[in-house]
């Protein structure tokens, strides 16, 4: 377990933060106010199974480490973080310009005890989506007595005033993980009353600080060596805050665009953590906190598996994983790209042609590697390889999200596409 800035708290300090959330009643006091809760929630972490498609590749998430102490006392650790507005409606969170106004973390990377405080919890993902190699943690705050409702095959639906964090961060040598990490950004979505929220916080130099950056930014000819000792250098992009919109939304019933979370699906949570030493189911974790309900047995439960782990699943199962985590949240059938393409790349969808069989894109322009979308039997006249595949701006997909080529995923997409029966596409 590996924690380049962040440190492991306590399951102690999260049970006796839920507690005293239970008896607080509706007079808690919010993170981001004059007094920010201790910390004393966050955990060990194990890496995330595909986030740079290699087994050695380690999450940026927390580390084995001393236990950070109880909140202090008198002081709900699981309350709403920000503050509302007057005049707005119940639940409303307040968006400050500094992350740490958020309430949701103490320290910094600067001195390396970046860590969330008790209630903001770490979780990871089975397979998580791939963005340009970073190293990822991720953490979940439901206000004080809210809970989530359990979903088997959508997002988990989270009550107003949920945070969902996740930062990026690249070490200087991807072969020694735990040294020189650099967090660039951490984004975060908030359930307000109106909807999800989306918002980027970029740290600054010293690391001292996130500001928000609703412009976005570009990282310039970023740097760093990857796990075969190779020199990568691009431009790592900080998305506008309207560019979030572009995956993470869905199409309602009237055409509008919703925006929504993409991984905190049961199938994709639905794994271990360590958590104050203890290995833990994270939804059994969640629901025993108070903040899940309608967990089913476990054996109901679905689960998504680690995309590059031979020993879980076939190899029709993983490649078919890898395209709901990386691409179904714009190629579905509720989803802009996915109602004008008809290319549906999620988990549910079970129709060859849907899937890209043999079938010829609505708009996918010249020079994309072949005519049809999968030539099952060859992946290098199939256009979805080619765009995975490809470095070339305005042909490789996702759009936004990446600027370099997921080695292990392409391979893994190729491996697919090679291994169906062979047929001649007209």
């Amino acid at each position: 377990m590996r924690a380049p800035y962040m440190t492991r708290l306590g399951l102690a300090a999260v049970l006796f933060a839920a507690a005293v959330a239970a008896c607080s009643g509706g007079n808690d006091d919010p993170p981001g106010g004059d007094n920010p809760p201790d910390s004393g929630n966050h955990d060990s972490g194990t890496p995330d199974a595909g986030d740079s498609g290699t087994p050695s590749t380690p999450d940026a998430g927390p580390d084995a480490g001393p236990d950070a102490g109880e909140p202090d006392a008198g002081v709900d650790a699981g309350t709403d973080a920000g503050t509302p507005d007057a005049g707005l409606p119940e639940g409303t969170v307040t968006i400050p310009n500094k992350l740490s106004e958020l309430g949701l973390f103490t320290g910094s990377p600067a001195t390396s005890d970046f860590q969330p405080v008790a209630g903001n919890i770490p979780y990871e993902l089975t397979t998580p989506l791939f963005s340009d190699y970073s190293l990822k943690s991720r953490t979940l705050y439901v206000p004080a007595g809210k809970a989530a409702v359990y979903s088997a095959s959508d997002v988990l639906d989270l009550p107003v005033g949920t945070i969902i964090t996740k930062t990026f961060a690249f070490p200087a040598d991807f072969r020694e993980p735990d040294k020189n990490v650099r967090p660039l950004e951490t984004r975060i979505l908030v359930r307000q009353p109106g909807g999800w929220e989306a918002y980027p916080y970029v740290w600054n130099d010293a690391l001292t600080e996130a500001d928000k950056a609703v412009g976005g930014k570009v990282f310039k000819n970023f740097e760093f060596i990857d796990a075969q000792g190779v020199a990568k250098k691009f431009d790592y992009l900080v998305p506008q805050r309207n560019q979030c919109q572009k995956c993470h939304h869905v199409v309602d019933e009237q055409d509008n665009q919703q925006l929504l979370p993409i991984g905190v699906k049961a199938r994709y949570l639905n794994r271990d953590h360590v958590y104050d030493g203890q290995t833990l189911n994270q939804l059994q974790h969640l629901a025993d906190l108070g903040k899940l309900t309608g967990l089913p047995p476990a054996i109901q439960i679905p689960r998504a598996p680690d995309a590059f782990n031979t020993a879980e699943a076939s190899l029709e199962i993983r490649a078919r994983t890898y395209l709901d985590i990386n691409c179904a949240h714009c190629h579905n059938p509720k989803a802009q790209p996915g109602i004008t393409s008809r290319l549906f790349l999620d988990i549910k969808t079970t129709d060859e042609f849907s899937l890209g069989h043999c079938k010829r894109p609505g708009s996918a322009g010249n020079g994309v590697g072949g005519e049809f979308d999968i030539v099952p039997g060859d992946h290098s006249t199939s256009i979805l390889w080619y765009r995975m595949n490809t470095e070339e701006s305005g042909k490789m997909m996702p759009e936004i999200g990446r600027a370099l080529r997921h080695d292990a995923g392409s391979q893994l997409i190729a491996d697919w596409i090679d291994a169906m029966t062979p047929r001649t596409c007209k």
